[in-house]
């Protein structure tokens, strides 16, 4: 109305023609050409379209602002408690209600009563009704305890018109009450399930697995207030971390318990217990990558690639993540083979080191190395991959990271995300070189190396890791089937050839596909010059927070040539053409990945084929 007013208003201050009416006298129109007698008549239609139009609108509002009868007004006040809208209740009530009742307090009667009852959601039914100067509705209110229950909401009026309101009273605060009646809950706690390894027996009596199956404690914060909306009793105890964590829903069941008004009984059930979830952890696989990573910082990750299980963890191969060297050639070979910058059998020079920027990036050892590209893979040769990937460019590389789940949630909920810059950060082509080779601020677990591998085993579908033993779903296709086939025959040449990195790896009668990785470490003294005897390199760019290849001029040359200031990784699956496993290897400080981490993933393989491939007696 008052908008509609105000229009109105601002329209009657202007004269139909058009013109200002500030003097008060209207332009004479006598005498005037007939284009602007047409002009004037056309003003004063639409000057009577106008009021006609205003006088609608007002008319209009003039209904809705009608004062709603008693059944729409208990109505309504039912669909605001169901929809939980205190504020609107509030009012509705009558006059001396809000005068002695604080809204605070009111608001939370309202809230502690649905809290109490576990509602969870509530919608008003047909058929109300008036008895005694009260209008009767009746509700269908969901709860996350006793199921659905129907409840009627009988609502006292006072005064009548525009001043009509319920009269209100403390047992309004839950349909159904009596005067003088609280709504109240007696809760019975359900037993909660237990983790279990693939073949059925406790995880917790396995000793291996202490590193996964994580703890319970009482509930606090966010958990304790879903525990809350749930009915559950205080002090509940919930999974914080690990496997209790991740499966938590589905292991602490449903809590029962009997529903009072007042002392009537109103609603019951029984407490559902937790279920038991079977895991894909593998016992003897548990048991043989425990023991073979030992007491060494990192971690060790086993997968089922064709299901995505993952059989067997160890360290903390989930939450640690370490620039992931070399074995994130795989990555930038992907996205050379993509761009058609490169075949399997494309050659490159011979060197020692590549020159970029003025920075000489060398190969590990200062070996000399170059051949095609396969053999450049195989031997881990820096001075031909730096390059291309500063060839290939940011947003190539990038992408084609990506694509195999770096900067992205992990799909483990309890698994920290892998990560590398975006193009806009890799300007530097000494940056986007090193990132190239996995090394600057890349970022990876060995969950997320694992995947790769087993992308790379699934002919380009990348699985999604999991711990349960159910079964899996489609997995998607995230890069061309001819070019994971190409990187899996780079693959094998890393395991295969007498000169590849990863020779440690190989297993007699068994085809190994795998890739060594040595990463330097980010040290917190690291200097901040980015060229050779402390000088920046010919761009001028700083690169300070480089994690140097082993062997580079720049960042950290002034750091002795320690090998445990590097990462050991290695990455494989096998057998390389009818994968049944595949393996990451991570070891914090402890010098190169093919030397000391493709043995420990030759003999987890080894141990693990023996078994299933086995004869059945």
């Amino acid at each position: 109305m008052v908008r509609g007013s105000s229009k109105l208003r601002a329209r009657m201050s202007r004269d139909p023609s058009g013109s200002r009416a500030a003097s008060g006298r209207r332009p004479s129109v006598g005498g005037a050409p007939a284009h602007r007698r047409r002009r004037v008549g056309l003003a004063r239609l639409a000057a009577l379209i106008v009021i006609v139009t205003t006088a609608v609108t007002i008319a209009v509002a003039a209904l809705d602002s009608a004062p709603p009868t008693a059944k729409q007004l208990a109505e309504q006040f039912a669909a605001d408690w169901a929809a939980r809208d205190w504020f609107a209740l509030y009012a509705r009530v009558d006059r001396a209600t809000q005068a002695s009742v604080p809204y605070s307090e009111f608001a939370s009667e309202y809230a502690s009563a649905y809290q109490t009852a576990t509602v969870s959601g509530a919608r008003v039914l047909r058929g109300t009704y008036a008895e005694g100067g009260s209008e009767v509705v009746t509700l269908a209110i969901r709860t996350q305890i006793f199921g659905t229950l129907r409840a009627q909401y009988t609502l006292p009026l006072s005064g009548s018109g525009a001043a009509m309101r319920i009269l209100w009273h403390a047992n309004l605060v839950f349909p159904g009450l009596y005067p003088g009646e609280v709504v109240h809950r007696v809760t019975s706690a359900p037993v909660r399930g237990r983790l279990l390894a693939r073949d059925g027996v406790p995880l917790a009596t396995l000793a291996s697995a202490s590193n996964i199956i994580g703890s319970v404690a009482p509930a606090s914060g966010s958990q304790l207030q879903a525990l809350e909306a749930e009915g559950f009793p205080a002090g509940t105890e919930v999974g914080v971390d690990g496997l209790e964590y991740l499966f938590n829903s589905a292991l602490q069941g449903r809590p029962g318990g009997k529903l009072f008004a007042g002392p009537r009984l109103i609603a019951q059930t029984r407490p559902i217990p937790g279920r038991n979830i079977r895991t894909s952890i593998d016992p003897e696989l548990q048991n043989d990558a425990v023991a073979q990573f030992g007491s060494s910082d990192g971690g060790v990750v086993v997968m089922a690639p064709r299901t995505g299980q993952l059989l067997a963890v160890a360290g903390s191969p989930l939450s640690q993540t370490q620039p992931p060297g070399s074995t994130f050639k795989i990555v930038t070979s992907t996205a050379v083979l993509e761009a058609g910058l490169a075949t399997i059998d494309s050659t490159f020079p011979y060197g020692t080191y590549a020159l970029i920027e003025g920075y000489k990036l060398h190969n590990s050892g200062g070996e000399d190395c170059g051949g095609t590209l396969v053999n450049a893979f195989a031997v881990s040769c820096n001075s031909v991959y730096a390059p291309l990937g500063v060839k290939l460019g940011a947003a190539r590389l990038v992408a084609a990271a990506q694509a195999y789940g770096f900067n992205e949630p992990s799909p483990i909920a309890i698994a920290a995300e892998s990560t590398m810059p975006q193009p806009a950060a890799l300007t530097n082509p000494v940056s986007l070189g090193a990132s190239a080779i996995g090394q600057y601020q890349d970022l990876a677990s060995p969950l997320q190396m694992v995947r790769i591998a087993a992308t790379i085993a699934l002919g380009g579908r990348e699985p999604v890791p999991t711990f349960a033993a159910g079964p899996h779903v489609k997995f998607p296709r995230v890069i061309p089937e001819q070019i994971a086939h190409t990187i899996r025959k780079m693959m094998i040449a890393v395991v295969r050839y007498g000169d590849g990195t990863g020779v440690g790896a190989q297993l007699p009668g068994v085809l190994v596909a795998g890739k060594t990785g040595t990463a330097q470490l980010t040290l917190p003294n690291c200097p901040t010059s980015t060229g050779p005897s402390g000088t920046t390199g010919a761009s001028g760019t700083s690169i300070s927070s480089v994690a140097t290849p082993s062997g580079a001029t720049g960042p950290c040359a002034n750091i002795p040539n320690n090998p445990y200031d590097t990462d050991a990784w290695f990455v494989a699956f096998a057998p390389a053409f009818h994968p049944k496993i595949a393996v990451t290897v991570l070891l914090d400080h402890d010098g190169a990945g093919g030397t000391n981490a493709a043995p420990i993933a030759r003999n987890l393989i080894a141990g693990f084929l023996s078994r299933v491939d086995a004869p059945a007696h």
